[in-house]
This record gives C-alpha cells, structure tokens and sequence, in this order.
C-alpha cells in the first residue's frame, strides 16, 4: 500500500533552493578563505558558464529546415 505524504512530510521548492544557495555560498566562502580560488576566478568562471549556456539555449532555439 502506497503511503501518503502529508504537507509536513512535502518540502517547497522555495525552501529547497533556500538551502541550495546556502549550500553553495558556504562552499564559495571556504574555497576563497583556504585560497583555492580567488572572487575573480569565480566571477570569470559564472561568466563563462552563463555566456556557455545562453549559446546552447539560442542553438536549441533555432528552426532547423528538413529539405528533402
């Protein structure tokens, strides 16, 4: 017999992307503070990842003509 879940059992997907972003913050503050990566690496790397994905999003966009 399947289980219900109540709202108590059921977690948002506001609150999880809440701690998502506290996760990563954390993460991105010790890497810095241990000197792995300095606030420029990143930056230039969020850059890059965004400027990579904006690319494919527009290729997926375009209308691929099938002549035959």
């Amino acid at each position: 017999m399947a289980e219900r879940m109540n709202q108590q059992d059921s977690i948002s997907a506001e609150v999880l992307l809440k701690t998502e972003i506290i996760v990563n913050q954390a993460l991105i503050d010790i890497l810095i503070a241990k000197q792995f990566i300095t606030e420029k690496e990143l930056v230039d790397s969020i850059r890059n990842i965004r400027q990579e994905q904006e690319k494919m999003l527009n290729e997926s966009n375009k209308i691929v003509s099938l002549k035959r």
